[in-house]
């Protein structure tokens, strides 16, 4: 289970590092996001169809790889949301494969009572493959 950390403002600092988030996708996982989106590419199901697509294994379907590191920044800021994401695909991530995602503080920032945390994201595979890299922007969520 993920261990959630409510972080607020003051209590970040630029270079920490939040995490790690490790996580392995089951075939179980990938059958129900499959589901839920209506995935109809079968090479993310079947080591088969995935070699015949050019694939050593079947793959993770990337955006569900990145839903880890999305994990990671809403788990450990609570009341905060995600103004922006970019996520670069930069190797598969394959079946059973085990991502640690880390994210590091790079800027604070604060305009007119309004408060901004950048972060650095990294989702590495076992043999410490960068899978997935990018930038997040958080906010805080306005109150309803």
């Amino acid at each position: 289970m993920t261990e959630i950390f409510q972080k607020a403002f003051d209590e970040v600092e630029i270079g920490d590092e939040i995490g790690p988030l490790t996580y392995a996708p089951t075939i179980e996982d990938i059958q129900r996001y499959g589901t839920e989106v209506r995935m109809v590419d079968q090479r993310f199901l079947s080591e088969e169809i995935a070699r015949q697509r050019g694939f050593q294994h079947a793959v993770v379907p990337g955006p569900l790889s990145a839903t880890f590191l999305v994990r990671l920044l809403t788990t450990r800021f609570l009341g905060w949301r995600l103004q922006t994401l970019t996520i670069s695909f930069r190797a598969p991530v394959r079946h059973g494969d085990t991502l640690t995602c880390v994210a590091t503080i790079t800027q604070k920032e604060e305009q007119g009572g309004t408060f901004r945390i950048h972060c650095d994201l990294v989702a590495e595979n076992p043999t410490g493959d960068r899978c997935l890299v990018g930038t997040a922007v958080l906010c805080p969520r306005r109150p309803a």
